[in-house]
């Protein structure tokens, strides 16, 4: 006949083997939910929307200033009601002009602006300034290693660092890392092949299934170490018509190189990437949407 003490360990036992059996469930709620992260087409410039599945909305850049309405429009288009953040990578006016017209817009309000805490100098910037402030909204700065939760993802901001003096502006862009369960992306702002090496040099995780590839596949970017450390399987370039020669071909011939399936917003229109957390499903949206099968982790 069991001893009480015995019956006693019994019990605790199977406490503790519940309470491990709902801490599994609470944390595949936590990642069950979707990320969709749209590459929205601005040609010669930056845009990113990122969407939980409880409508948690990010905005990264608005690409140049003429470029507002359309981001506004796809913006509408995916039923956002508000932007929980809007992220400025840098001052630069092909990533910052089109948020301008974002701050103005009455029927998609912006709760919070996030940037690399280095002020531009152009006109451009002043009147994104103003219009902060006007909304009644303080830019907040995200520098390395600020981590934030949005929604389902988890951001980790890899650059820049605070204390720079005079920074170069695109080698200042803001970095993040944005997981959401296992599906990782690396959204590198328009930093070039020596800013990777300082980012490999602190020695965070840069590992990434989706690259948002730097400076619209610069040259100066995207170096044959920076991808082996990353590893993406995907590699999304946000590119139009240029006289920079943008995307080079040996940025391009490296990404290949790296194993990683390219995809440009010149060729695609705006790329769609959808997460479960485990898997994710990426495709061109032209006229119509169009998405791969599910690529496994």
């Amino acid at each position: 006949m069991p001893t009480k003490k015995a019956i006693t360990q019994a019990v605790l036992t199977l406490l503790l083997l519940a309470l491990a059996m709902l801490l599994l469930t609470l944390q595949v709620r936590a990642t069950s939910g979707t990320v969709q992260a749209s590459f929205i087409n601005v040609g010669e410039g930056d845009s990113i929307l990122l969407r939980d599945g409880n409508g948690f909305d990010v905005l990264i850049d608005g690409g140049k200033p003429a470029y507002g309405p359309t981001v506004a429009a796809y913006l509408r288009a995916q039923g956002v009601d508000d932007i929980d953040v809007m992220v400025s990578s840098h001052p630069d006016s092909d990533h910052l002009g089109g948020l301008i017209d974002m701050l103005e817009m009455t029927d998609i309000p912006v709760l919070a602006v996030v940037y690399g805490g280095y002020e531009g100098t152009t006109g451009t910037w002043d009147t994104f300034g103003t219009a902060v402030a006007e909304e009644g909204l303080e830019m907040t700065p995200a520098q390395y290693p600020d981590t934030f939760i949005w929604g389902d993802m988890t951001v980790a901001v890899l650059n820049p660092e605070a204390g720079l003096s005079s920074p170069d502006t695109n080698n200042a862009s803001v970095v993040l890392k944005v997981t959401h369960g296992e599906v990782k992306f690396l959204l590198t702002g328009d930093i070039d092949s020596t800013q990777e090496a300082v980012l490999q040099g602190r020695g965070v995780s840069l590992d990434a299934d989706i690259l948002k590839v730097a400076h619209h596949g610069s040259n100066t970017s995207s170096s044959a170490d920076f991808l082996a450390t990353v590893s993406p399987q995907d590699a999304v370039i946000s590119v139009g018509p240029n006289s920079y020669g943008h995307p080079g071909a040996d940025a391009l011939s490296r990404l290949a190189a790296a194993g990683a399936q390219v995809w440009r917003t010149d060729e695609c229109g705006t790329i769609v990437i959808l997460s479960d957390g485990t898997n994710y499903t990426n495709g061109c949206e032209m006229t119509y949407s169009v998405y791969l099968p599910l690529v496994g982790k």
